[in-house]
């Protein structure tokens, strides 16, 4: 069994992923004249993980860095950023996101313009928008990427206490509230998201309570990734009111560690009442289910795994935020099959 690092897995998994892969930050409208026009202004500070960072008035003009839950998390506040990361692993055609393009819609907004970040922050990209501010606390950021950052536009990155790719959503939301002074309306979305995806998990009886583990089959490797509770996608599970199955919870490691690799020779040991899987194709899983190795994961015997091979819903469970989320639970059948696979293990006991 191997735990890997949250870090080492995702700047591989950015590396994989890009090999396949002017407007203004306003109140409901790209036009400057009308963003945050009503926030009191004067100098304050922001705290962060790299020290912090002092605004002489609420910045204007937002540029973002990491397309994971930072942009949504301006946008819940009804900001639109002036620049965002082209997404270009389960994005769409925009180089957005279903739930991020329909949140611009209802404030009536202009698409961000997008840079590519295949190798990184885009520095060029991010010094011709001229912003006020930069917004990422959420991926990847060392002190040299900070540093080089600053020279561009005060930063606003992890809370402090906080690594990269650490920041859950809610954390993310807080800090866009303490950078645009609207910290208020901060703990209103994340409140109000909680409540309505609790309500939402509230129509599956059967899911509370009942035993999860997420991941993916490596049928190369005969093994199985399980997601940890540091990772999205647990925590998402978690807040339908499932539980993390317990071989998970005893072999995960320390905060940093999100991805538990299980060897084909204990996958019997993985009890669960459902099992969700990410998968590349629908022939992937086919092969996982011919894998006489995988045969002995109850999950599979009781016909309880939820494969799952969209991106677009890949990345909602991935780069979490208020948008992404209520936009899976409402948009996709993800709920309704967990319940069934949840049915199925009652069904065999």
């Amino acid at each position: 069994m191997v735990v890997i690092s949250r870090g080492a897995f995702l700047k591989a998994a950015a590396a994989t992923a890009a090999a396949t892969i002017l407007a203004g930050c306003s109140t409901g409208s790209n036009d400057e004249s009308t963003s945050n026009s009503s926030v009191e202004s004067g100098p304050y500070t922001v705290k962060h993980a790299f020290g912090e960072t002092t605004f002489d008035s609420v910045p204007q003009k937002i540029a973002v860095v990491q397309f994971w839950q930072n942009p949504d998390a301006l946008l819940s506040l009804g900001v639109v950023p002036v620049g965002a990361p082209i997404v270009s692993w389960g994005g769409n055609d925009n180089q957005s996101t279903p739930w991020f393009d329909k949140k611009l819609e209802e404030l009536g907004g202009e698409q961000p313009t997008r840079y590519d970040e295949t190798d990184g922050p885009n520095y060029e990209e991010l010094a011709k928008l001229e912003p006020d501010a930069i917004f990422s606390p959420y991926g990847d950021m060392s002190q040299e990427i900070y540093d080089k950052l600053t020279e561009i536009a005060p930063v606003v990155p992890a809370p402090e206490g906080v690594g990269s790719w650490a920041a859950s959503w809610q954390q993310t939301v807080e800090m866009a509230g303490k950078m645009l002074k609207k910290e208020d309306d901060a703990k209103k979305v994340i409140e109000d998201t909680e409540k309505q995806l609790k309500d939402k998990a509230a129509e599956y009886e059967n899911l509370q309570g009942a035993t999860f583990i997420a991941g993916a089959f490596d049928n190369k490797q005969n093994t199985f990734g399980a997601y940890t509770s540091s990772d999205a996608r647990p925590r998402f599970f978690s807040l339908m009111g499932m539980e993390l199955a317990p071989y998970i919870k005893e072999h995960e490691g320390g905060a940093d560690s999100f991805f538990v690799n299980v060897s084909a020779e204990v996958i019997d040991q993985l009890e669960a009442d459902a099992v969700w899987a990410w998968t590349e194709t629908e022939e992937d899983i086919q092969k996982t289910k011919d894998n006489k190795l995988f045969a002995q994961m109850p999950a599979l015997k009781n016909d309880a795994v939820v494969f799952e091979s969209d991106k677009t819903f890949g990345l909602a469970l991935s780069a979490t935020s208020p948008l992404s989320l209520l936009w899976a639970v409402n948009e996709t059948d993800v709920l309704d099959n967990m319940s069934k696979a949840v049915e199925n293990t009652k069904k065999a006991a």
